[in-house]
This record gives C-alpha cells, structure tokens and sequence, in this order.
C-alpha cells in the first residue's frame, strides 16, 4: 500500500522546489500525517526557504510549528535559526522568539555575537526589523548575561544599526537591578543619551528609581517635573516609586504630603492605589509612627489586601505590640484574607524573639494544617529562635525536618545551628553539618566560617581555628573582620597577644578589636602598651566606646592605681561617654575595699548625678563601710 508514495519520494527527492512546495501545500490543508512521510527528504536549506517564503510571513505561527517538527527530525543551521528570529520577530511573536535565543546560547553555546552576526547576516525577503536585535537584547538580560547584551550594543553601533529605545530601557533596568551600586547605571545612561536617544517614560522611572536608590529623592521629584513639561505623564509606576523612594529614605512625611496630590498632577489619570497606601504603611511602620500608619489603613485604603495587613502587623510586633498585631491577625481572617507565609513569619519571628515561644508553636501548627506551605525562612527563624534559648535538640530536630523537606536553600538555618553547636562546645558536631552544607551543594559564605572560627578561639582550639580558616580561604571566602577579631581575641585569651597584634595589623581594626587586645596587654600587665593602644586609636579617628574605659579603669584598679582609675572615669564623662553599670560596680567595689568611705560615697555621687545605672551589690558594699566605720547615712543608703 506505499508503493506509490515511495516512487513520489524517490521522484521528487533532490528536487527542492518540489519539496517544497509539497510542505506547503501540506501545511495549508494542515496534512501533517503526510508531512511526516516528507521528514526523509528534510533538509537545512529547504527548511531555510521555507522560513523565507510568503506562506511563512503570512502565517507565523505555522511556519513556528513547522520549524519545531524539523528541528526534531534534523540538524538545523543558525542560518536557519536566524531566518525564523527574523520571521518572528516581525510577526511580534516574541514570546516565541525569545526561548529560542535561550536555547541557542545556553544549549548550543553559541555567543550572542556569533547569533548577532548570524542575524545581520541572514539574507532574508522579509522587511528587515531592528526587533529582532531587540530581542537578542532582551534575551541577554533574561539569562543575566548582562556584559553580553552590551557588547551586542556596541558591535550592532560599529555596524550602523540602532536599536530602539525600549531595548535600551531593559538594558538599563538590568543594570540597575543587577547591583546595589547604581554608578554602572548612571555611566550607560549618559552613554544613550550621548548616542542621540530621546527619554519616554519608562526611561523617566527608571532615572527616578536609581535616585530614589541613591537618597536623591528631591532630584527624583524635579525629573518628574520635568517629564511634565516635555508632555509625557507620569503613570502609576512613577508616582509609586517616588513614594516608596520617600519612605525608603525616611521622607515619610514629604510622601503623605505627595499622595494628596497625584490626582492633581496626573490630571486626574492617576490615583493612589492600593501599592501606593502599602508603600506609605510601611514606610510609617518603619519610622515607628503606628498611630498615623492605623489612621492611613483604616481611612485611605478601600480594600486592604493581604500586604497591607502584612505590613502593619509586623510594625505591631515589631514595636512590642503583640496583642494588636494578634488582632489585626484575626480581622484579617475575619475579611475572607488569608494569611501568606510572610505574615506567619513575621508573627513567629517577633513571638520567639519576645519569648513567647508557645504561641509561636501555635502559628507554626497553624501553617502545618492551612494550605499555606512554610518556606526556608520560616524554618530559619524556629532554628534561630532554638539556638538563641539554648534549645539545641529542637533546633537539630527541626533542621533534619527541612532537610527531608528540602527546603534548604541558603547558608541562613546552617548558621544558625554551627553557632549553636560551637557555643554548646560541639565541634566535631559542627564540623559535620560543615560537610554536609558542601556536599549538598548550600556552599558555606562568611558567617559561617566565622562561626566555627570563633567558637573554636573561644575553646582555646587555636589549630582547628587556622585549619578552619585555611579551608575558608581555599573555597574563596574572604575573611571579614568579624573572622579577624575572633582570632585577636582567641590569641588574647592564650596571652599569645604580640601574635594578635600581628594579625590584626592585617585589617583594618575597630573598636573591638582594640579593645580585645588591649584587655590583653593589660592581662599580661602590659599596662604601657594598652595605653599606646588608646592613644593610637584616637589618632586614627577610632572613636573609643565605653568598654575602652572600662578595660583600662579595671586594669587600673587591679594595678591599686584608684586615683587614675577615678581620673579617667572623670575623662570619660568629659568626653560625653556615661560609664555604665560595669564602671560603677568596679570603681565603688575598688574604693569600698582600699579607700575610705568618705572617697567611695563621693564617687559614688558623682557617678548617679551624671545618670550613672546604680549596682545594688556595689550600694551593699558602701552600706557595709558606713556601718563598719560608723558614719551617718546622709544618702539613704541604710534602710530604716
């Protein structure tokens, strides 16, 4: 029964135009079944025409279709691949056109440059359209290859094409979103525009967004401006960035004061929304004004939404106010809301760190029976919360329990649980979940290293500390300073200090670590050499802190050097610096024991009247010394 399509195929096979006019006439009459029998006869070049030929342009989305059926039965050019781009391309199609590229740099490897070069290439009938360089543009961003995408730019610029201002706008917002540092945003700005390119509104925002990042919120308002003066009308998205840009910088009032006039100025095209009113709850929330925050939620927002509660419940519990952020919870289920895995969190995070470790469980069973799935913060936050009131086995029980869950997807709970293992003395247990984070691919950052390094100078494991951070260095972690201090003081703590000394040398030291090793030298009663650190670090502009003092004060005393150590506590509240409960239960303890109780009630006077916390041990041991000397109590400190 093939006999006769068998003879057709060997009569027509090297024959292209024949060939290809049978696909055609298959593909009208959408005969795919004898399309199939054709596949033997497929080839680039006949695929290659079809792409090109009027059928194709006027019907897109089957010469697509076909185009897939080849790839599948043969080996398809980049010429090839490059003809359908153009083809789709002109058709808009490109939500098509872009897997494409996808699949031709990711899977084929081949170089954005190599496809542009195919594409200016490509000999094709249909009206050649820049969107095709376009969406090679696009397409770069997509895949994150940003400095690609650039040098598309610049060849496409050395070759006298240009493309649009819309692939532009989304080279730049990559740019932009891509890093924290928005100088590489401002150097290609000035580049499109020195190029010729005319700003639109999408250009506008994305100008007013980087400034907003910047803490320019009045220049991002005069761009605005002036987007009304060339004509344009700032949309939605405009008007909302420049409100949370206010709020992010702490404008809070300046962005209430605006939201009353976006009607106005939009010529009554635009009205706050419900992004807008979330952006001002949160920037209220922030700035700890809960009571306007409230009067916006109830007065201005409509329809509040699962957001707008998110928002105002975690500025509830974040300022301790947990029975109306409990409240806001139960209105929200009483609107029909239901609550995501972000209000959860919130919740658990705020009810552990405030002790409330029962009622945390509650929600976290809450989640367990909702449709709502808990995520890798949710998990973090129990860990954290475990690890923090010394709850270690919960702590690994939970992290075995998202580990068969797999929700493992940072280094977050693994910090956690290393710094709880070290402060608990397990280090091979530590050490173990280290191993595990590498092998399941959630590779180790800084704080984790740290933590093992720490915990490890702590324990006086100095070796297993330098293996540590030797390994840290191989992975390509770069010490911090916080790796650096624990090492100066796990050195200090084995009065190896001239080595500390060394190693902090190697960065650039701080407060802590100045004030580790001078409590060093003062342990190895290196009493000169702690005082050349102070005056060292007042010449380097290292602002020296109450714990600076309190070092050398007790060093002083224990030195039986009371008069100086009295002097430089008087230094100190000069300098603006309030000695704390340390310095006072210190210096009176010192006093009560070697001066007289006429010194120690003078000091201890001086101290409270410059708002000095009060030690109720220290006030028993003057007590002791009026009563042993039998002085009158003047200050009350006898009880009757």
């Amino acid at each position: 029964m093939f006999t006769k399509p068998l003879k057709f195929l060997k009569s027509i096979s090297g024959n292209e135009e024949v060939i290809l006019q049978a696909i055609i006439s298959n593909l009208k009459l959408q005969q795919w079944r004898s399309l199939r029998r054709l596949s033997p006869l497929l080839t680039d070049s006949i695929v290659h025409r079809f792409i090109l030929s009027s059928f194709s342009s006027s019907s897109p989305h089957i010469a697509l279709r076909f185009f897939n059926f080849a790839f599948h039965s043969i080996p398809l050019s980049l010429h090839c691949h490059s003809a359908l781009l153009h083809l789709l391309c002109s058709a808009k199609m490109f939500d098509a056109a872009l897997p494409i590229i996808h699949r031709l740099i990711l899977e084929h490897r081949v170089h954005p440059l190599r496809l542009l070069q195919s594409l200016t290439e490509t000999n094709t009938s249909l009206t050649s359209t820049p969107a095709v360089f376009d969406a090679l543009i696009r397409a770069c961003t997509q895949i994150n290859a940003g400095d690609d995408a650039y040098a598309v730019i610049l060849k496409l610029r050395s070759e006298g094409f240009l493309i649009s201002i819309h692939a532009w706008n989304n080279f730049l917002n990559h740019a932009l979103m891509s890093s924290h540092d928005t100088s590489r945003f401002w150097e290609l700005f000035d580049e499109m525009l020195s190029f010729g390119y005319v700003e639109n509104v999408i250009t506008f925002n994305l100008v007013i967004y980087a400034l907003c990042q910047d803490c320019r919120v009045l220049e991002a308002f005069s761009v605005m401006y002036r987007m009304l003066k060339l004509g344009f009308v700032p949309n939605a998205v405009s008007f909302n960035m420049l409100v949370d840009g206010c709020c992010r910088n702490g404008e809070v009032d300046l962005a209430l004061q605006f939201v009353k006039k976006i009607s106005l100025v939009s010529g009554r095209r635009v009205e706050p929304n419900a992004v807008t009113f979330n952006s001002i709850l949160n920037g209220l929330c922030k700035a700890g004004k809960l009571d306007i925050a409230e009067r916006v939620f109830r007065e201005d927002i409509k329809e509040p939404n699962v957001r707008s509660y998110a928002t105002l419940i975690d500025g509830y519990a974040r300022d301790g106010q947990m029975v109306h952020a409990l409240k806001l919870f139960d209105e929200m289920l009483d609107r029909g809301l239901m609550p995501n895995v972000v209000v959860y969190n919130s919740l658990m995070h705020w009810l552990f760190k405030q002790g409330y470790a029962e009622e945390a469980s509650v929600f976290l069973s809450d989640i367990m029976q909702c449709s709502v799935s808990p995520d890798q913060f949710t998990y973090s936050t129990i860990i954290d919360s475990c690890c923090r009131n010394g709850d270690l086995r919960e702590a690994v029980g939970v992290y075995h329990r998202i580990r068969e869950e797999n929700l493992v997807i940072d280094s977050v709970p693994y910090n956690s649980l290393i710094n709880c293992l070290c402060k608990h003395g397990k280090f091979r247990e530590a050490r173990q979940l280290l191993g595990i984070m590498i092998t399941s691919g959630s590779a180790p950052d800084v704080v984790t290293y740290t933590s093992l390094i720490d915990g490890y100078c702590k324990g006086r494991r100095l070796d297993d500390a330098l293996e540590t951070y030797d390994g840290m260095v191989k992975s390509g972690e770069k010490p911090n300073l916080v790796t650096y201090n624990a090492f100066v003081n796990g050195l200090c703590k084995t009065e190896s200090v001239d080595v500390a000394r060394h190693v902090a040398e190697n960065t650039k030291m701080d407060v802590f670590t100045y004030n580790t090793l001078m409590n060093g030298y003062c342990s190895s009663m290196r009493i000169e050499e702690a005082l050349k650190l102070f005056e060292e670090m007042r010449e380097r502009g290292v602002m020296v802190n109450v714990v600076t003092y309190n070092v050398l004060i007790n060093h002083l005393c224990k030195f039986k050097c009371f008069q100086e150590a009295k002097e430089l506590m008087k230094v100190m509240c000069k300098k603006g610096l309030i000695p704390d409960s340390v310095t006072y239960t210190t210096l009176i303890t010192e006093f009560c024991r070697h001066c007289s109780a006429s010194e120690a009630i003078e000091l201890h006077d001086y101290m409270v009247l410059r708002g000095v916390p009060v030690d109720q041990h220290a006030q028993n041991a003057i007590k002791l010394l009026i009563q042993r000397e039998g002085l009158p109590d003047d200050n009350g400190f006898i009880d009757e």
